[in-house]
C-alpha cells in the first residue's frame, strides 16, 4: 500500500512538473466556459415571460382524459417536473423537413437504407422497441443519402437522439457539416473541417462550448440524449437535452452536408435514432400575416400517444408569447398527420394531439376561448405521402389564424 501511495505522488508531481501549460490551459479554458455560461443565462432569461409565471395551478397536464378514451395504458400527461426542467428550452426546428428518418420497415441487421458509408460498420438494430442505427466500431462514419452534393440551405435545423451507456471520457459523438473529407474547402466549409463534439454532459465547437453541471448530475446510465442544432446564415446554437452549451454569433464557413461519426476507445453501445433536419423559415408573426397560419414540426407526441414530448417546449413557449404580445390573435390548433395506418385511428390521435396543444397552452395563461382544438387525420396532407420526407412534413400541427 505504501509502495503505491508513493507511486501515486510521484505520478502527480512530474504531471504537474512537465505540463504546466497543459495545466494553465485546461484551467483558462474552464473559467472561459463559466463566463459563457453567465452569458447565455442572461439570454435564457429573456425567454422566461413566455413560460414563466403564467401557469395555473394545475401543472402542466396534457389531454389526460384523451388517451384514457384512446384505450392506451399510458396516459397523456406529460411529467411536469420534466417539462418544467425544459421550459428555458428555445429550439424551434425548421418549417419544411428536407431529411427524416425513423428507420421504420428497415430490417434488423442490414445496413440503414436511408445513409450512406464513409468509413466503419453500421447496421439497424432494435432496442427499447425502436429501431435505432448501431454505430458498431470506433471512426465510423455515416452521411445522409442525398440527391445532390451540398445540399444543407444557408439556415437549417439538426435533431437527433444519441445513446451513452455511462458518462465515459472515452466515448465522442462527431457530427460535421461537411459529408466527407475528400469534399473539404477551406475557401467554401472555413470552420467545418471540425465537428461537432457531443459527449453525455457536455457539447463543443472549436474553443466554443461547455459541460453541463445539471446534466452532469443524472444518472447517465443507458440514457438517450436529444441533440439540437440550429444554424442560420452564420451563427450556430448547439442543444444537448434541455441544455445550450454551444452558442457563436460568428462561424466561417458555409455548411454543405452532414455526416455522423463516433470515436469509442472502449466496448460500449453507440446509437442514433430520430434524425430530423429541416430547412428554417419566417418567424412566427411572419408567417400569419403572410400565410394566415404558423406550420410546426417542434411539438413531438410520444409514439402513438397524445404525450407532448419535453422538447416540445420551445415551440410551445415561442407561440404563447405571440398570443401574449397580439391579445387580438386566435388560433385553431389542428392536428395532422399521415396516412400511414387507419384512417380513423389517425383521426382521433389528430384530435386528442390537438386538444392536448390547446390544454399545454392554456395552463400558461393563454384564455380557452382563443384556441379551437380540431383533428384533422389524413385529409389535409401539404405533400405526396411518397417518401419520409413528405410523411414527416404532413405529420405537423398548425395553427390557423380565425
Amino acid at each position: 500500500m505504501k509502495n503505491l501511495l508513493a507511486s501515486i505522488i510521484s505520478i502527480l508531481f512530474l504531471t504537474f512538473l512537465v505540463s504546466p501549460a497543459q495545466a494553465q490551459f485546461d484551467i483558462g479554458n474552464k473559467i472561459k466556459n463559466k463566463v459563457n455560461q453567465k452569458i447565455d443565462q442572461k439570454i435564457d432569461k429573456g425567454i422566461d415571460d413566455a413560460v414563466d409565471g403564467k401557469k395555473k395551478a394545475g401543472g402542466n397536464k396534457t389531454g389526460k382524459a384523451d388517451a384514457a378514451e384512446a384505450g392506451g395504458d399510458e396516459s397523456a400527461t406529460t411529467e411536469a417536473g420534466k417539462m418544467k426542467a425544459w421550459s428555458k428550452f428555445d429550439f424551434v426546428p425548421g418549417d419544411k423537413v428536407i431529411f427524416s428518418d425513423n428507420l421504420a420497415g428497415e430490417e434488423l441487421g442490414e445496413f440503414p437504407s436511408r445513409w450512406d458509408l464513409n468509413d466503419g460498420n453500421a447496421e439497424v438494430a432494435s432496442f427499447g422497441g425502436e429501431n435505432v442505427i448501431n454505430l458498431v466500431r470506433s471512426n465510423t462514419s455515416i452521411k445522409p443519402l442525398m440527391k445532390k452534393a451540398q445540399w444543407l440551405p444557408e439556415t437549417f435545423t439538426v435533431e437527433m437522439d444519441l445513446f451513452f451507456d455511462d458518462d465515459n471520457p472515452n466515448v465522442a459523438y462527431y457530427i460535421y457539416f461537411v459529408d466527407d473529407n475528400s469534399n473539404y474547402k477551406q475557401e467554401i466549409q472555413g470552420d467545418f473541417w471540425d465537428g461537432i463534439e457531443i459527449r453525455a454532459n457536455q457539447a463543443r465547437f472549436k474553443s466554443f462550448g461547455s459541460e453541463s453541471e445539471e446534466l452532469a448530475a443524472q444518472d447517465i446510465k443507458n440514457k438517450w440524449r436529444h441533440v439540437s442544432i440550429a444554424f442560420n446564415k452564420r451563427s450556430m446554437k448547439v442543444y444537448l437535452d434541455n441544455q445550450r452549451l454551444v452558442n457563436i454569433p460568428n462561424v466561417t464557413g458555409k455548411p454543405t452536408g452532414m455526416r455522423i461519426e463516433i470515436d469509442k476507445r472502449i466496448e460500449a453501445n453507440t446509437m442514433v435514432k430520430n434524425v430530423l433536419i429541416a430547412e428554417g423559415g419566417k418567424k412566427l408573426y411572419d408567417q400569419v400575416m403572410t400565410d394566415g397560419k404558423i406550420v410546426t414540426y417542434g411539438i413531438k407526441f410520444d409514439v402513438n400517444q397524445a404525450t407532448i414530448r419535453p422538447e416540445s417546449t420551445g415551440t410551445l413557449a415561442g407561440i404563447a408569447k405571440l398570443m401574449n404580445e397580439q391579445p387580438t390573435l386566435n388560433f385553431t390548433v389542428e392536428g395532422h398527420t399521415d396516412s400511414d395506418g387507419d384512417e380513423k385511428a389517425n383521426q382521433k390521435l389528430s384530435q386528442q394531439r390537438a386538444e392536448a396543444v390547446k390544454t399545454y397552452l392554456v395552463e400558461q395563461g393563454i384564455k380557452a376561448d382563443r384556441l379551437e382544438a380540431k383533428g384533422m387525420g389524413e385529409t389535409k396532407p401539404i405533400d405526396k405521402n411518397s417518401t419520409p420526407e413528405a410523411k414527416a412534413n404532413n405529420r405537423r400541427v398548425e395553427f390557423v389564424k380565425r
